[in-house]
């Protein structure tokens, strides 16, 4: 994203006028509310230092020529120059990066001593969250007029101070690629640098292109992204939380591994489901007897189911919080959603009956195979799965990578917060990566192997709505079918990239999610090498986040 000059039409503060007829007249020319345009230029009236009213914002020449026209009947009226928010790729990233907009009302009542009338912040996304460092801060000349509204003498002046420009840590191609292959079909998909958390690509789908907020939105996009049921606002990728499926099992083997409960040779056989507790949970096939690895590869839900029945729902759950699936992964966006993995003092506080307060044994083995009242983010998963690959390493997922600094020009790396050591046995670590492995290479996920990258993951399909049978599965509509999942990293050998990839009400994770992580790798380790290296000296960083132009500086 980038400022480019817009031309906006204007009421300065010296110029707010106090004929009430002029500004009904003047908010019917322009399609407004009369009571709404009135309360603008009153609260302008009343802040501090030199506030205007954007009436209407990057003006192209059919609006410079109406402005003209309008001025000439409403002298009070004037055109201005103003830095303008420009963000490329129509919703490429929308999401990640967010959008700016003039304050609101909240955010004038919460903090007044902050923000002003007519300042332009950071809305949503990565510009709300840095909107401290990428908007600097205004200047101010304090002044004595007289009644002609000249001005007679200075008192102070305050020099604006620029807004920085920050540099993150998105990829460009591979944000591409994840974006372009989602389609039309909803979901959220995010890429992790091993190295140290950054976030390399991160999409939700339906996207959100930020230029649309730039100016007055028209009634049928306030209806498409405020009363949409698909919800084109939420970020999928931080704020969505979704049944894991089978990409939780890796944290039931990782619990009853550490607790000696099971070791990778325990046998347990699966004659398509599981007798427990008086009901029948079933498996999608009859895989016999077997050991830990052939589960994990061919994603038996017998063998967990019999895994549930021996952990405790507190002990999973403290597996869970220990390595990362409970609660926030504390990445720089706003309004980050909380992963879950139920325990009995959660059903406990939010059970309205006593009976609803009370935790079941059948409860704890829908929540082995992640379903039940699990419900994690695509981030907080893909976090998961890194901190398998790097051995226990607990990243803090964040998009900001540096900032340049505006008196040198250098670009000043922002270091990221220091990993969480969790102290994960080694042992455990590579039985789990090897069942991975054989997901990848001769299991469920075995269609989107990838020649000359060693990728490690697990398909998961989350159910939606419950179903007797495939039949019936059948007659469903789109939005009642399962989930399709897959997380993992690669390479194998020297781990990079973790990712976690969601499609929603598409069906098998091998079918629908593991594919688009095929694409991912295939991007990041073959084609994105492929292309000729830039000039010694080029920062392969993609290009920074403009800074706002402070309201008292030149546009």
């Amino acid at each position: 994203m980038d400022n480019r000059r817009a031309l906006n039409l204007v009421i300065q503060s010296e110029d707010l006028p106090r004929d009430l007829a002029q500004v009904e007249a003047l908010a019917r020319v322009l399609g407004r509310e009369p009571a709404e345009l009135k309360r603008r230029i009153a609260a302008s009236r009343q802040a501090a230092g030199n506030r205007l009213v954007v009436l209407q914002a990057n003006l192209d020449e059919t609006g410079l020529a109406q402005a003209e026209l309008l001025r000439s009947r409403f002298p009070f009226l004037s055109v201005q120059a103003a830095p303008r928010r420009v963000y490329l790729g129509e919703g490429l990233a929308g999401h990640a990066l967010g959008y700016v907009g003039e304050v609101d009302e909240r955010l004038l009542a919460e903090a007044p001593d902050r923000y002003r009338l007519g300042e332009i912040v950071g809305r949503s996304g990565f510009e709300a969250a840095h909107n401290d460092l990428i908007k600097g801060e205004d200047g101010m000349r304090r002044i004595l007029v007289d009644q002609l509204g000249r001005e007679v003498a200075l008192y102070s002046v305050k020099e604006p101070i620029p807004g920085q420009s920050a540099y993150l840590t998105l990829d460009a191609g591979l944000q591409q690629v994840l974006a372009e292959s989602f389609g039309a079909e909803n979901g959220a998909g995010v890429v992790l640098d091993l190295r140290d958390g950054g976030i390399l690509a991160m999409f939700s789908s339906p996207s959100m292109d930020p230029n649309l907020f730039l100016d007055r939105l028209t009634q049928e996009q306030v209806d498409y992204f405020m009363r949409n049921p698909a919800r084109p606002m939420m970020n999928r990728a931080t704020q969505g939380l979704y049944p894991p499926g089978s990409t939780f099992k890796l944290l039931m083997a990782l619990a009853a591994l550490e607790k000696g409960i099971i070791t990778p040779s325990t046998v347990i056989h699966c004659p398509g489901g599981k007798n427990l507790y008086g009901r029948f949970f079933r498996c999608e096939h009859v895989h016999g007897s077997m050991t830990l690895l052939p589960a994990i590869s061919g994603s038996c839900n017998s063998y967990f189911f019999e895994l549930g029945s021996r952990l405790d729902i507190d002990e999973i759950h403290a597996a869970a919080l220990k390595y990362g699936l409970v609660g926030k992964t504390g990445v720089d966006l706003p309004a980050e959603s909380a992963s879950r993995v139920p325990n009995r003092a959660w059903k406990a506080k939010v059970g309205k009956t006593d009976e609803a307060r009370r935790w079941y044994a059948g409860e704890t083995i829908s929540v082995a195979i992640g379903q039940g009242d699990t419900g994690l983010t695509p981030l907080a998963l893909a976090r998961f799965y890194g901190m398998l690959a790097t051995r226990g390493r607990l990243h803090t997922p964040h998009l900001l990578y540096g900032r340049r600094n505006e008196t040198t020009g250098a670009l000043e790396v922002v270091p990221p917060p220091p990993p969480q050591e969790l102290g994960l046995d080694p042992r455990v670590a590579e039985v789990l990566e090897e069942g991975l492995y054989q997901v990848v290479e001769q299991g469920t996920a075995r269609g989107s192997r990838l020649e000359g990258v060693k990728m490690v993951g697990k398909t998961g399909t989350a159910q939606v709505r419950a179903f007797k049978d495939r039949g019936q599965y059948a007659s469903f509509e789109k939005r009642f079918r399962d989930h399709a999942l897959f997380a993992g990293y690669a390479p194998r050998e020297n781990p990079q990239i973790a990712f976690a990839v969601v499609v929603e009400n598409a069906g098998f994770g091998a079918s629908s999610a593991a594919p688009i992580a095929k694409k991912l790798c295939q991007y990041w380790f073959v084609d994105r090498l492929a292309k000729p290296l830039p000039p010694p000296g080029t920062t392969l960083r993609p290009a920074p986040v403009a800074a706002s132009a402070p309201a008292g500086g030149a546009p």
